[in-house]
C-alpha cells in the first residue's frame, strides 16, 4: 500500500549566490521585514525598507527612482496634520517639523543610495497590486487620513509590468552586478475580499515571471514564498489567529527553503555555526557567570573564523 500523502511538495530551481556571505538590501511588505530579521539574526549585513514597509510595486518604484536619481525631498512632498509626513512613506515616519522631515528623509535617501551601490543582493517582496490612491496618486500608507479621501484601485498588468521594469533598471544602473530576487508575500489581504486578494496576488506572480522571461538575466530570480505557504503549507495550523499571516513555524519553513535555494554549502555551514551560538545564547543557565564566559569565547571564536559576521 502506498503511504498517504498529506501535502504537496515541489522543487525550487536552485539559484546559488556566488558569494559565501553576501550582503542584502530588502524592500517590500511586512514579510520582507521578517526575512530581513532572519538574515540579520544570523550575522548577515542587511538593510531593510529605508522608508518602512511598502506593499505595492508603485510605491517601491517611486522610492527606488528617488534613490537612483538622487532626487531630494522638497516641502511639497509632505503633508501637515499635527505632524509632517509623506504619503510615499510608511505611517511610522512622522516628524514634528518640516525641517526635520526634509533633513531625515534626505539623509535616509543618501544612505540608501550608498547601501544599494554596495549590496550583493536585493530582495523585493511584493504584497499587493490592489492600491489606495489619494488625489489620483498611489500612496504607500494612508497615515490615518479620512477613508473617504482614498480610492481603492486594482492595478492593471501593464501598470505593474512597467513599474517592475523600472525597479530592475534603477537597481542595475546603481549596481550592475546586483542579484535581484522577486517574491510575493504569502500574507493575504482578506479585508479586501478573498477573490480580490487572489486576483491581486495572481497579477503580481504573472507579471514577475513575464519580466524574468523577458529579461533573461541570470542574476534575476523568483522565490515562491507565496506558493510555499498556499500549497506546501496548505493548512490553517500554519497561520496566525487572523488566518492570513504565516506563524513562526511557517516563517521558519519558508526561510529554510530560501536557504536551500540560494545558499552554497559553505554558507549553510556558517549559518549552522551561528545557529549553535544563538541557541546557546538563548539558553537559560543555572549559573550565569560561567555561561557568559563560554558565550563570549564562542563569539570570539566565531568572529576569528568568520570575521565578516555582523554579530
Amino acid at each position: 500500500m502506498n503511504p498517504i500523502k498529506l501535502k504537496i511538495d515541489f522543487d525550487i530551481t536552485k539559484k546559488e549566490l556566488p558569494l559565501k556571505w553576501p550582503s542584502f538590501f530588502s524592500m517590500g511588505s511586512c514579510f520582507a521585514e521578517n526575512q530581513s530579521m532572519q538574515l540579520s539574526r544570523l550575522g548577515f549585513n542587511v538593510k531593510s525598507n529605508p522608508f518602512g514597509i511598502l506593499y505595492n510595486p508603485i510605491s517601491i518604484e517611486q522610492t527606488l527612482r528617488r534613490i537612483q536619481q538622487d532626487k531630494k525631498y522638497e516641502a511639497q512632498d509632505f503633508i501637515s496634520s499635527n505632524y509632517y509626513f509623506s504619503l510615499e512613506h510608511h505611517g511610522s515616519f512622522e516628524y514634528e517639523s518640516l525641517n526635520a522631515a526634509l533633513e531625515q528623509s534626505n539623509l535616509i535617501l543618501a544612505k540608501s543610495r550608498d547601501q544599494l551601490t554596495q549590496t550583493d543582493v536585493c530582495i523585493f517582496t511584493l504584497g499587493t497590486s490592489l492600491v489606495y490612491q489619494y488625489d489620483v496618486k498611489t500612496v504607500a500608507n494612508c497615515h490615518r487620513l479620512p477613508t473617504q479621501d482614498f480610492e481603492q484601485v486594482q492595478l492593471t498588468y501593464q501598470q505593474v509590468s512597467k513599474r517592475l521594469k523600472s525597479i530592475t533598471k534603477y537597481c542595475k544602473t546603481l549596481n550592475p552586478k546586483i542579484h535581484l530576487i522577486f517574491t510575493v508575500s504569502p500574507i493575504r489581504h482578506l479585508r479586501s475580499g478573498i477573490v480580490e486578494s487572489n486576483r491581486s496576488k495572481a497579477l503580481l506572480v504573472s507579471t514577475i515571471h513575464d519580466l524574468i522571461e523577458y529579461l533573461k538575466d541570470p542574476n534575476i530570480s523568483y522565490f515562491p514564498a507565496y506558493e510555499i505557504f498556499i500549497d506546501e503549507l496548505r493548512d490553517y495550523r500554519f497561520s496566525k489567529e487572523d488566518l492570513s499571516h504565516p506563524n513562526k513555524q511557517a516563517q521558519d519553513y519558508i526561510w529554510s527553503r530560501f536557504c536551500d535555494t540560494y545558499f552554497s554549502d559553505d554558507t549553510k555551514t556558517i549559518v549552522s555555526s551561528v545557529e549553535k551560538y544563538l541557541n546557546f545564547k538563548n539558553h537559560q543557565p543555572s549559573k550565569l557567570e560561567p555561561h557568559l564566559e563560554q558565550l563570549n569565547d564562542m563569539k570570539k571564536q566565531l568572529l576569528k573564523t568568520y570575521p565578516f559576521l555582523n554579530l
